[in-house]
């Protein structure tokens, strides 16, 4: 009886066979390759100030600078501080420095502030005209009394006026180096 069976189902055993395969294959779970996934705490700040003025003294008790902006947020993993509107003023014998951006970010080892987007720098001094510093971006690291940029400057002066691409300047030395690309104007006091 088996026999006789088996005779006259047999093309059934291939098909069945098939059917469990092919199911098989079809309900084969699908692989995902998952994207990198951000750690939060890399991206979660520990604090967050708004309307905020900050100084740092020197070692005689003197204000070396002054920052002030609309919003600060400190990022606890590499102890930066990212600032919508920053203001800076740097404090220097003969000399103020105000300096203003759209952006900027503050590291602390060592003091170095990277301004972005209008950035707009301003010098007092007392035995100088005042000057004016027009760029995209620059970095001011207050500690070593470096300015410095890669973007296009534009400085001017009562009498004088200089455009040019990239500047580094000590603060304290006078000294101004320009990159590339300068063109220079300057007109005589009094004509």
């Amino acid at each position: 009886m088996f026999a006789r069976l088996l005779s006259r189902y047999w093309l059934l055993l291939p098909l069945l066979i098939l059917v469990v395969v092919v199911i098989d294959h079809v309900e084969e779970p699908e692989v995902f390759v998952l994207e990198e996934t951000i750690d939060m705490r890399e991206t979660r700040s520990d604090y967050y100030m708004s309307e905020f003025r900050s100084r740092k003294y020197d070692v005689n008790g003197q204000i070396e600078y002054t920052v002030t902006g609309d919003t600060l947020a400190h990022y606890p993993h590499n102890d930066r501080s990212e600032i919508t509107a920053p203001r800076v003023e740097l404090h220097r014998e003969g000399a103020q420095w105000q300096i203003e951006s759209n952006s900027g970010l503050f590291d602390t080892n060592p003091d170095l502030f990277t301004l972005n987007g209008n950035v707009i720098v301003k010098r007092q001094a007392v035995a100088t005209d005042p000057l004016t510093i027009r760029t995209d971006s620059l970095t001011v690291a207050t500690e070593s009394n470096e300015v410095s940029t890669d973007a296009k400057i534009e400085i001017s002066a009562p009498t004088w006026q200089v455009r040019a691409v990239g500047l580094k300047s000590a603060i304290d030395q006078g000294k101004l180096t320009l990159l590339s690309d300068v063109i220079g104007r300057y007109e005589v006091p009094g004509q």
